[in-house]
């Protein structure tokens, strides 16, 4: 196993906690859409909420400024976290690693299949028995292979195009959007409207869809790539410490917002007038954007959150007790967002659109901001934390 920085055990590094919590929030305001059921309202139901309108320009600002970006946030932080347990126990930490990847995928299986199927725990948990493997790998083979992963769904796609225009008729925006099947509307307006066991039967049924989501939008090497640049951030020495690279974290900020605000406008506009399937050359123009703007916004973000605590803007700090209880914030996102929307709860499925389950999915955070805080200035762990910390180690903690 390759050598990298060490760090005193006990030692948390401040800013990663903040950008964590700063995440958490974000995957909030992107999972709500899916909470609420409007990845797949009926046009008709949208456009009669008396938000639409509303709606229309939230939507938008979730693509340019939300969608991917913090899920790629939290991916780096994954790849960093790894790089921590390597610094801090060497070849030494890597089976205690793939004990915590079981335990995680058991709570993500019990959260996708009990509580809500959008679950991203199992995916990280799946693609982290990878990162022993990478982590025999030289820092620029690392750069190299992230490099890779984050074009392969560009590649992917360009490649699809190619085979659609050989092989049939390219598709327009009027005919390639693609329904959600009538049988499968029905299971999701139940879960809006019906008891437990519809909601458990359509989450089910949802779970499916997630994972073919994840296959078809090639998610798996997005995900895989923004481990590794984090493993790097820990090798070079900035992840560990931020102060000690200020002037490279600065840097990394203004090109990470400068190319990817730009980016993801594109993306966003090209999105909304050539549908991701059938793949069309519009459709390229979108997925080529998102492939250069989602990583490097994700890194824009990161930088920036941690140039403002390295610069001790006290503001940002608050989200730092949200960072340290992520795994149990995430869970109480899905706990509380599945009470609001479905119909054994308060039923709110389809009936409330983007502008107002964004503002719920604030509300939730302003919620946690304090309350993480409260919790850890009584006990050293979230409750969750606690419970994977328990299960990896065997004994008390």
């Amino acid at each position: 196993m390759l050598a990298v920085a060490t760090l005193p055990v006990r030692e948390r590094i401040q800013a990663l906690d903040v950008i964590r919590g700063v995440a958490v929030g974000g995957i909030l305001l992107a999972n709500v859409l899916v909470f609420f059921g409007l990845f797949a309202i009926p046009a008709n139901r949208a456009a009669a909420l008396p938000t639409a309108a509303a709606d229309t320009v939230a939507r938008f600002l979730e693509h340019v400024f939300v969608d991917g970006k913090f899920y790629s946030v939290f991916s780096l932080l994954f790849g960093i976290g790894f790089g921590v347990q390597l610094s801090r126990g060497g070849d030494a930490a890597v089976p205690r690693f793939r004990r915590r990847l079981r335990i995680l995928l058991g709570i993500g299986a019990v959260h996708a299949f009990l509580v809500w199927a959008g679950d991203i725990l199992m995916l990280y948990a799946l693609l982290g028995f990878t990162m022993p493997w990478f982590a025999r790998k030289s820092n620029r083979s690392l750069l190299r292979w992230t490099v890779g992963l984050l074009a392969v769904p560009t590649v992917l796609y360009a490649v699809a195009l190619v085979a659609w225009m050989l092989t049939g008729s390219p598709a327009t925006p009027a005919t390639s959007a693609v329904g959600v099947p009538p049988k499968i509307l029905s299971m999701f307006e139940a879960m809006g409207r019906g008891t437990l066991k519809d909601a458990l039967l359509g989450n089910l049924v949802f779970v499916g869809i997630r994972w073919a989501d994840l296959v078809v939008t090639v998610r798996f090497p997005k995900v895989l790539g923004m481990f590794l640049l984090g493993l790097w951030t820990v090798r070079s020495g900035i992840a560990l410490s931020p102060s000690a690279h200020r002037q490279t974290v600065r840097q990394w900020s203004l090109l990470g917002l400068s190319v990817g605000l730009p980016a993801n406008l594109i993306a966003a506009w090209s999105m909304e007038r050539w549908p991701y399937l059938m793949p069309s050359a519009g459709g390229l123009i979108g997925v080529v954007m998102q492939g250069i703007g989602v990583p490097m916004l994700a890194i824009g973000y990161a930088a920036t959150i941690a140039l403002l605590v390295v610069d001790g803007r006290r503001v940002i700090t608050v989200f730092g007790p949200v960072g340290r209880m992520a795994l149990t914030n995430y869970l109480m996102h899905s706990i509380t967002c599945v009470v609001l929307s479905y119909g054994f709860g308060f039923a709110l499925w389809w009936r409330v659109g983007a502008s107002r389950a964004m503002f719920i999915a604030i509300t939730i955070l302003a919620v946690q901001i304090p309350l993480s805080a409260w919790w850890l200035s009584h006990y050293r762990f979230g409750p969750v934390e606690w419970v994977w910390r328990r299960l990896t180690y065997g004994r008390p903690i």
